[in-house]
């Protein structure tokens, strides 16, 4: 039997520099587009680019937040083991029988596919945050790897 492990990460977020400068930068120029209707006493614009930046913070947060999920695959003499792990650190494994353990890629409206293991009536979804060329590499090395197939 072969022996695999992969480690399943979603795409890497920017840094906090590169962040810190597409938040300044779009301060700037929320500031500068709003500064005339301020001068024109509309102010009551504030409250709004104050908020479009508060949830420009916020997205560049729960990005960063959300790379710290991860997935991994271990298929070795013991069986296949497939562990999810949240961005909050929360993890769960599902032990699998590599020899009735299936793997589908299931091909949605093309281009985008979802890659499932099943093994006797439960299904499980593999690698969310992948794309689907990522998604058929992963594929390729599992259908590999099983016996069997």
């Amino acid at each position: 039997m072969t022996t695999l492990d992969l480690k399943l990460m979603p795409p890497p977020p920017l840094g906090a520099r590169p962040a810190l400068w597409i938040v300044g930068g779009t301060a700037l120029v929320m500031l500068l587009a709003s500064a005339r209707f301020i001068a024109l006493g509309a102010w009551p614009i504030l409250p709004f680019v104050v908020a479009d930046l508060a949830l420009l913070v916020w997205a560049f947060r729960a990005a960063a937040r959300a790379s710290r999920a991860y997935e991994r695959l271990r298929l070795d003499a013991s069986g296949l083991v497939y562990s999810r792990v949240a961005a909050d650190g929360s993890a769960r494994e599902f032990r699998l029988e590599p020899l009735f353990t299936r793997v589908e890629l299931e091909t949605l409206s093309p281009p985008e596919n979802r890659l499932w293991l099943g093994e006797r009536g439960r299904r499980l979804l593999v690698g969310r945050f992948l794309s689907p060329r990522e998604r058929q590499e992963v594929y390729a090395m599992l259908k590999r790897a099983l016996p069997g197939r």
